[in-house]
């Protein structure tokens, strides 16, 4: 598909993103600091994997959207940097996008 990326381009500071991934992992996690949460592990067609966390704000409207083992097509969102364990380098702040 034209105009794809792919996890490993990946950079901060740019939402002009578009990706395809498959949800291989989705949790929910609570935190008192942090509050519910939606947690997920996505992997593209190259096989790179990234974590995504998607904050509280946002757990309603996304929380039928994502299943696991679900692919989709996600554009224009943002990227924030990670603290603490990662999976690849860094966290996605989804902060909208469209199939």
């Amino acid at each position: 598909m034209q105009g794809m990326n792919f996890i490993s381009y990946l950079k901060p500071k740019k939402s002009l993103w578009k990706i395809k991934v498959k949800v291989i992992r989705l949790w929910k996690q609570y935190s008192a600091a942090g509050g519910e949460t939606i947690e997920m592990v996505f992997v593209d067609e190259k096989g790179d994997k990234i974590h995504i966390s998607v904050k509280k704000e946002l757990v309603s409207q996304f929380q039928h959207f994502f299943t696991q083992r679900c692919s989709k097509l996600m554009f224009n969102f943002s990227l924030t940097p990670s603290c603490g364990f990662n999976i690849s380098f860094g966290k996605l702040t989804l902060c909208y996008f469209s199939l």
